[in-house]
């Protein structure tokens, strides 16, 4: 389980709801946090593993992927969770407008974004099928995929290529009893000042819940959801469907 640094995550709601279910998990992170996260989680009785590395880098991610083979022997689900969103500001906007974007900015989204999770199921699937089983959870997002947002081409076209890797995976592994789905949540409640916000502009007048995604990445984790591949599955409480999200009044 990638991306698992900030309490409020979907990545550590994810984790929880996996050793709820008596999974062995590894969680990952780029900072210390993940050893914070890890002791609160094994706290709760769950059996969790951290680790802490640059997934961008492939010979990092392939010495934490003998790590957990040597000591379990075997890895049956993966959930690549690591990224981030447009992090520059410019003129009051979140993120930056194409025609300022820096190419070291647009590598490091796509790095973080869609290198990762390359990097990660590369590192995996020999093992997955090897073990004629696997399930691989990418998170991907509506932004890029199904909707976008001035100042998040970068963003957008990694979540894109995401969804377009899913789909293509998930062909190329079928027969080897692997599953290979996407998520795309909508407006989270995870921190950032503007999901609350913008999500109650939605149909539902609120953003999401990490545990809602959680609820999701757990089912498609699981051996329940053994039919379900290639697919990218929306949690977004029906905001993309929604035309116009200015204020009105319909009563």
């Amino acid at each position: 389980m990638t991306g698992v640094g900030t309490q409020m995550g979907i990545g550590f709601a994810t984790a929880k709801k996996l050793g709820e279910a008596g999974a062995t998990v590894g969680i990952v992170s780029t900072s210390d946090d993940v050893y914070e996260r890890a002791k609160e989680l094994q706290s709760l009785g769950y059996v969790v593993r951290p680790y802490k590395l640059d997934l961008t880098r492939s010979d990092e991610v392939r010495v934490m992927m003998e790590d957990i083979l040597q000591e379990h022997g075997q890895v049956d689900v993966l959930v690549n969770n690591a990224g981030i969103g447009p992090r520059a500001r410019r003129s009051g906007l979140y993120g930056t407008l194409f025609i300022d974007l820096a190419e070291e900015e647009w590598d490091y989204q796509i790095a973080v974004n869609l290198k990762t999770t390359f990097n990660c199921i590369k590192a995996v699937l020999p093992t997955m099928i090897k073990q004629k089983y696997g399930r691989i959870v990418n998170l991907s997002s509506v932004t890029g995929t199904i909707v976008a947002s001035p100042t998040s081409t970068a963003y957008s076209a990694a979540k894109a290529a995401v969804s377009g890797l899913t789909k293509a995976l998930a062909l190329e592994v079928a027969e080897h009893g692997i599953t290979v789905n996407a998520v795309c949540p909508g407006w989270i409640e995870t921190g950032r000042k503007l999901n609350p916000i913008a999500g109650a502009a939605g149909p539902m007048k609120r953003a999401g819940k990490p545990e809602e995604v959680a609820n999701l990445i757990l089912f498609l984790a699981s051996r329940e959801s053994s039919y379900v591949t290639g697919q990218n599955v929306v949690i977004d409480g029906a905001h993309n469907l929604q035309e116009y999200k200015g204020k009105c009044d319909i009563s």
